[in-house]
């Protein structure tokens, strides 16, 4: 990397945040789930496919992302080149790639499943005279259209900055505020992106608020058309050298994403800490150990996840916020549920006519008792907690079709 582009990630990435925030004690996020794009070059349209990515690696290291579940690389150093697409397709790794004459027409452009815009056009842009002012949105609507008629093939993405989950963040210079203007930016594209990363950030209202995560997808959500998808960036590293995430974190954060409807995942894996490392993820053996484990399980779980919504209105009750969401499939009801804050719950979740029944408690090897349609569990704080539950003895009244 460039000494340039060095300072430009480092002030991006060690400027977190994130904003307002206050859940209610009974909340579900069971929407529905975005569409893809009907584009030629799109990424697979089978439903076992669940696009997990990495930011901004060189291809060289395909291999040992793959090892761990990746099978997409975000962002390719002033690339694509030759050599870099030759390199992913030894792993058959997807990329999504700013668009250049390579792109369209090396001999490994099939490996290419989208084409994405410059780096967070709503932050100040540097440069060598400093930070000047964010790209206008009617600059970004334009250049994904420019995008387009070049090649129509491909999905479009643009990820933006930490101001989705956070209005007050000043790093967006004359755009600080402005939450109109992603809507306006997002004309024309088709997977909108964000990062924010609560645990590395020196923002103090930010510093370890995980629920920020959940605070940007949100918006993002709530703003796409029904052809957007909406995807998270998430930290894996120590962008604070004293306070590197923790397995447990990553796991809050990836599954905050997915509960609010995120339809894929990116990881930010560079480090400053002891010097820059582009792959720093690899410095620590236990973020590597619980992104494998899971990517394992987004994968085993990406037709459930790529699924509908449950017919059954689900609902939560706990004094600490609860968020979940439902699907069902082949005769489970799945609950996949996230405690909003770092502090234990108790959690009982109401799933209407279901009566006595067991459910399985996934990555745990557990089982918990249901009384009266009623699954009661304790939740750590920032906890995770995935339940398959059979539904063979809900009433045919209120059975899933």
């Amino acid at each position: 990397m460039a000494i340039i582009g060095l300072t430009r990630q480092l002030f991006r990435q060690l400027r977190a945040t994130s904003i307002f925030v206050v859940f209610i004690a009974i909340a579900t996020f069971d929407g529905p789930v975005l569409a893809a794009g009907p584009f030629a070059g799109d990424f697979p349209t089978d439903p076992s496919f669940f696009p997990i990515g990495v930011w901004m690696q060189s291809p060289g290291n395909a291999s040992e992302y793959k090892r761990i579940g990746i099978n997409t690389f975000v962002g390719l150093w002033e690339g694509p080149t030759e050599a870099q697409l030759a390199a992913l397709a030894k792993d058959r790794m997807f990329a999504i790639t700013e668009q250049n004459e390579v792109g369209l027409t090396s001999i490994n452009r099939e490996l290419i499943r989208g084409w994405m815009q410059p780096d967070e056009p709503d932050n100040s842009q540097y440069s060598l005279l400093g930070y000047g002012p964010c790209i206008p949105a009617v600059e970004v609507s334009a250049k994904s259209r420019a995008i387009r008629l070049r090649d129509p093939t491909r999905p479009i993405l643009i990820n933006f900055g930490r101001g989705v989950a956070d209005p007050s963040w000043p790093g967006r210079g004359r755009c600080t505020g402005d939450q109109e203007y992603y809507a306006a930016a997002a004309v024309g594209a088709d997977i909108l992106s964000f990062d924010i990363y609560p645990v590395g950030s020196d923002t103090p209202h930010v510093k370890g608020k995980l629920e920020y995560v959940a605070s940007g997808v949100n918006f993002l959500v709530k703003r796409a058309t029904p052809q957007q998808r909406v995807w998270a960036i998430l930290e894996t590293t120590a962008l604070d050298p004293k306070r590197p995430v923790t397995p447990e974190e990553l796991r809050a954060e990836v599954w905050m994403a997915l509960i609010h409807h995120a339809t894929g995942i990116v990881y930010f894996v560079h480090e400053w800490a002891g010097g820059f490392r582009e792959d720093g993820v690899f410095r620590h053996p236990d973020i590597v150990r619980e992104i494998s484990n899971i990517d394992r399980t987004i994968t085993e779980l990406a037709l459930v996840l790529n699924g509908p919504s449950a017919s059954i209105p689900i609902t939560v009750s706990s004094e600490v916020p609860v968020d979940l969401m439902t699907r069902e499939r082949d005769g489970y009801l799945y609950i996949f549920a996230v405690v909003m804050r770092n502090e234990a719950a108790i959690a009982e979740f109401t799933i209407p006519g279901l009566g006595n029944s067991i459910a399985t408690v996934l990555d745990a090897d557990g089982t918990i008792p249901i009384q009266g349609g009623v699954l009661k569990d304790s939740i750590p704080g920032y906890g995770v907690h995935l339940y398959r539950v059979p539904l063979s003895v809900v009433p045919a009244s209120n059975s899933v079709h």
